[in-house]
């Protein structure tokens, strides 16, 4: 078991695109809200630029000349892995054996076996590892799992799900690489459903069964831009999920979400703490606008997660709840939340998924 951290964190960050700028944000603003107990003291990026850049943010901060020097700093004490997918498995494991602890982006890796070898190394190791699930912190889900789970709602019955978004190498979510096979596990259903998929596990348990089917329109072979999936609970329910890629570049990513019960139908148009809409019985439609989700939300999570409560006044942001989540394991003061093992689950209920597309058939899901 690694011991806590006592003293300010140092973190490595590598790869200073999209998602590496995003987290930096986020660590920042944790900084600053836990009397600098957070800081990020070495980057590294293929483009140069892009780590100067970003160190700029960070006083003190080094512009680091590989990934190697990251690794071998010994004021490092945990490195963020935010580089394209087929990167991923090199860097968590040489992570692993220097002793560093590792919140590496999802999809782990560029299969579930390379995946499951990372685990294995981090376990060796016995440092702490994360997985960047984010959906977990977004408000609307949580809430609306507590509304499912009341017993006054009744049994699930279905789910329903859309997860939709520009293609991501333009638009709102410029990463380049996302349509080179040599560089992503896939396409919409591992790169962005792989989310939606361990939300729906994370809300509704294991999946006993699903079916498949995938298509490419304007992708690069090998990456799909349309899946449609059809799950079977274990609790015995059905849940469907659309991933869809498509070139409207204006429209937002975006997600929703609708839960059919006995005496309960919830729903969400969006995943970013907008309202929900719920209808009981022979009642009529009622709607929780956003400021009573979010207030729902602050009592959910900091009831689970007491630890975040000095971000209170930014726990609409998802991404700094998952990043305090790490910092916090690192301190102690929690287990890793989602754990590394969590990405290594839907990585394999994705490779069934693409199994089953292949085989235009439902395949059942051993995980």
């Amino acid at each position: 078991m690694a011991a806590p951290i006592k003293r300010k964190v140092k973190l490595g960050l590598i790869g200073a695109g999209l998602i590496g700028q995003a987290h930096s944000l986020m660590l920042r603003l944790i900084a600053d809200r836990t009397e600098g107990g957070v800081g990020i003291d070495s980057i590294y990026d293929v483009a140069h630029v892009a780590a100067q850049k970003l160190t700029g943010k960070w006083p003190g901060a080094k512009t680091a000349p590989s990934v190697r020097e990251v690794l071998d700093d010994p004021a490092i004490d945990a490195v963020f892995i935010c580089t394209p997918t087929s990167s991923h498995r090199e860097i968590c494991v040489a992570a692993a054996r220097a002793g560093k602890h590792i919140f590496c982006e999802k999809p782990l890796a560029m299969s579930a076996p390379e995946a499951a070898e990372m685990q294995t190394e981090i376990e060796r190791a016995g440092v702490i590892a994360q997985v960047g699930l984010v959906m977990r912190f977004m408000a609307v889900y949580p809430v609306m799992r507590a509304l499912a789970n009341d017993p006054a709602a009744g049994k699930i019955l279905a789910v329903a799900m859309r997860d939709d978004q520009d293609f991501p190498i333009r638009g709102a979510h410029p990463s380049g690489w996302r349509n080179d096979p040599s560089l992503t596990a896939g396409g919409t259903l591992v790169e962005h459903s792989v989310h939606a998929i361990d939300l729906l596990t994370w809300m509704f348990g294991p999946i006993r069964k699903l079916y498949c089917t995938t298509r490419n329109v304007h992708g690069a072979p090998g990456v799909e831009d349309v899946g449609f999936t059809q799950f079977e609970f274990a609790a015995g329910f059905h849940a469907q999920l659309a991933s869809i890629w498509h070139r409207v570049a204006q429209r937002p990513s975006n997600r929703r979400l609708e839960i059919f019960c006995e005496n309960l139908v919830i729903a969400t148009d969006d995943d970013v703490g907008e309202s929900i809409y719920l209808q009981r019985g022979n009642g009529p439609h009622e709607r929780i606008e956003k400021a009573e989700v979010m207030a729902r939300f602050e009592a959910i999570i900091l009831q689970e997660r007491p630890y975040l409560s000095p971000l209170r006044d930014i726990l609409r942001l998802p991404y700094a709840l998952e990043d305090a989540a790490f910092v916090a394991a690192l301190r102690g003061e929690t287990k890793p939340d989602p754990p590394f093992g969590a990405g290594v689950a839907v990585q394999r209920i994705v490779e069934v998924a693409y199994e089953s597309a292949r085989l235009g058939a439902p395949v059942e899901v051993k995980i």
